[in-house]
């Protein structure tokens, strides 16, 4: 195997002909900060980004990890954004290793992890047929021994049966095999989630407690019979598909929408309910992955063009609404390769990129100013409300408006709100503005509200 050692912060013999670093991730602490070793690694980046300012550095892991790396460097160690790119999808070694040659055409590069980690890195990248290079970063290491020496050999082994599935005819039959089996699976559960989607909405519209909201009282029937979880669901073409028992921070503003236009029209059948989730789920309601609103600026667009909401916040900034947000949402075209095969379609990318040179402009409340009181002029967000949490312009989207959406709920008059989280659907129990105080790329809530009457 190749490695080379870093070594008074220069490597020592390196090929001048490789120009690139990937840079793994690893899990951060409970509050989001790094871990002792990723704060190495973004450490070991600043000084190889210092001592050698033609490379470029491929950061990858799960979206927060490779987040977090990316901000660190930038605004800490004041590295010029531009000399990373973030893989948020290379959620283990083996996938990040594989999307260096598949997203980046990259075959010969530097590994840069932990001393524990870089000979299972650097096999899986020979493996793949890779010239890549392991960073001996034992100089900087307190911890000399290899607590993980099993979990790596049997990590190995998996990665091996990963290669042989990719690279010979039989494992890319077996992993064309079950993914028709997948498909066939999504197609049985569309019959199961419309049988529980007519029980959740038969349930929901039974005795509607009208003395609160009906964005509230529906998500609050939500939270008895759904569950919040990242649901993809691979197809052939655009099939629209809504699930009332599997939702995330999105779908279930879509879903609690779509029950309260059934309640407030009339209109209490399946049919009726897809029919309104399929008016804001796609541009003037054509089921195509061109038309599809990816982003929520673009869902909430439909939905104010149909009738269905209207946006609190102004076009120019008005007390408590002082931030501005005025940008051109690009995560789509950016991140073509973790919306494969759809955007190797030419057709669908140019229609997606047409539609992202539209610039996003609206006005929020700065996060400073949640921890008012509802008699304060914070007042102006009232319960059932819809707030779209707004990123800063170094989140893991990078081209993304919206990190997280909650429906507003005053407790005590502080502001609090229900969402679709990790630990389920619920209220949460920490107001909003503890809530957001120390996430750095949370910054203000844009406000939006369905509407009383047609």
């Amino acid at each position: 195997m190749q490695y080379v050692k870093l070594h008074h912060d220069r490597l020592q013999a390196p090929d001048q002909g490789v120009k690139a670093c990937l840079v793994l991730g690893a899990k951060l602490r409970p509050d989001n900060s790094l871990s002792p070793i990723l704060q190495l690694r973004v450490r070991l980046v600043s000084i190889l980004a210092n001592a050698y300012p033609d490379w470029v550095f491929y950061i990858s892991g799960c979206r927060d990890d490779s987040t977090v790396i990316y901000r660190t460097l930038v605004e800490e160690y004041h590295i010029p954004e531009e000399r990373f790119v973030l893989d948020s999808c290379g959620y283990n070694t083996f996938r990040s290793l594989w999307d260096m040659d598949l997203f980046f055409k990259q075959t010969r590069f530097y590994i840069l992890t932990s001393s524990f980690h870089i000979a299972r890195s650097v096999r899986i990248a020979r493996w793949l047929g890779y010239d890549a290079w392991g960073i001996d970063i034992s100089d900087y290491e307190k911890v000399k021994a290899n607590p993980y020496f099993w979990r790596e050999q049997l990590a190995a082994l998996r990665s091996l049966w990963l290669v042989f599935c990719i690279r010979t005819p039989l494992g890319r039959i077996s992993t064309s095999f079950f993914h028709k089996r997948l498909l066939r699976r999504v197609r049985r559960n569309e019959q199961q989630f419309d049988a529980q989607n007519e029980q959740i909405l038969q349930r929901a519209m039974k005795n509607v407690d009208k003395s609160m909201p009906l964005t509230e009282y529906f998500f609050r029937q939500l939270m008895e019979g759904s569950i919040a979880t990242s649901l993809t669901q691979p197809q052939e073409e655009e099939h629209l598909i809504v699930s009332l028992s599997h939702v995330d921070c999105t779908t279930v503003m879509e879903d609690v929408l779509a029950l309260a236009l059934c309640y407030r029209d009339g209109r209490t059948t399946l049919a009726d309910l897809k029919d309104y989730y399929r008016r804001m789920h796609y541009l003037d309601g054509v089921v195509s992955f061109a038309t599809r609103n990816h982003y929520f600026t673009w869902i909430m667009q439909s939905a104010i063009k149909e009738g269905f909401v209207e946006r609190i916040s102004p076009d120019e900034p008005v007390f408590p609404f002082t931030g501005v947000q005025d940008m051109q949402p690009s995560y789509m075209t950016r991140n073509k390769h973790l919306f494969r095969p759809q955007m190797d379609d030419e057709n669908n990318y140019k229609a997606i990129a047409l539609r992202q040179q539209q610039r996003v402009r609206f006005t929020y409340i700065p996060r400073e100013l949640l921890d008012m009181p509802q008699d304060s002029e914070l007042g102006v967000i009232h319960n059932g409300d819809i707030m779209a949490v707004v990123c800063d312009q170094h989140t893991w989207a990078r081209g993304v408006e919206v990190k997280h959406l909650l429906i507003a709920k005053w407790i005590d008059g502080r502001l609090h709100f229900y969402h679709a989280s990790a630990d389920g659907l619920g209220l949460s129990n920490m107001d909003a503005y503890t809530y957001m105080k120390d996430k750095f790329t949370m910054i203000g809530v844009a406000v939006y509200r369905m509407r009383s009457e047609k």
